[in-house]
């Protein structure tokens, strides 16, 4: 039975402290279950380089395009949380560059295996005497508007050029 000096017990509800009172019992724990639905722990006692399994999947999304609100939605913390590990934790930051130089791999990857179909089509498309292709090839290739490569084309012209740069460079240390 409660005297009538005796003040509230605090107690825990859901992360939040609360007082027991007949007024506020509701009140609190409405509000401990909405702390809970907006707050799911992030596992803070991992190693430094190590990421929680929350981590790995924000990761993921953040490397794919996400933004950090809806990452911090879809693993279930505050946006706050993602900032944080985007800005203070190096190991998480390293492992997003990480999984976006993989992605882009990938990327570039199936990129690739697709030269041998889109050369066929270009071929198609020249025979047929599409200008755009031919423009859209050399482009692709790095070759529109690049100048003829210059340069030695024998060892000895090659070596004519190095002893030159060679007494060029003596002559600049004076």
């Amino acid at each position: 039975m409660k005297k009538a000096n005796e003040q509230p017990r605090p107690t825990t509800q859901g992360g939040s402290q609360c007082h027991t009172t007949a007024d506020a019992s509701a009140d609190c724990a409405m509000r401990g279950k909405a702390m809970d639905e907006r707050r799911k722990p992030t596992n803070g006692d991992a190693g430094k380089w190590e990421l929680t399994p929350q981590q790995a999947t924000a990761v993921d999304l953040l490397a794919a395009g996400r933004t950090v609100t809806e990452t911090a939605e879809a693993v279930g913390v505050v946006r706050q949380t993602v900032s944080e590990w985007l800005n203070q934790q190096d190991g998480f930051r390293a492992a997003v560059n990480q999984r976006r130089h993989e992605l882009w791999t990938a990327v570039t990857d199936r990129l690739r295996s697709l030269v041998p179909k889109a050369l066929d089509v270009l071929e198609e498309g020249l025979t047929a005497g599409n200008v755009q292709a031919a423009l859209g090839l050399l482009k692709a290739a790095g070759l529109y508007g690049l100048a003829a490569p210059s340069g030695p084309t024998t060892p000895e012209a090659i070596e004519a050029e190095r002893v030159r740069s060679e007494k060029l460079a003596a002559f600049m240390a004076f």
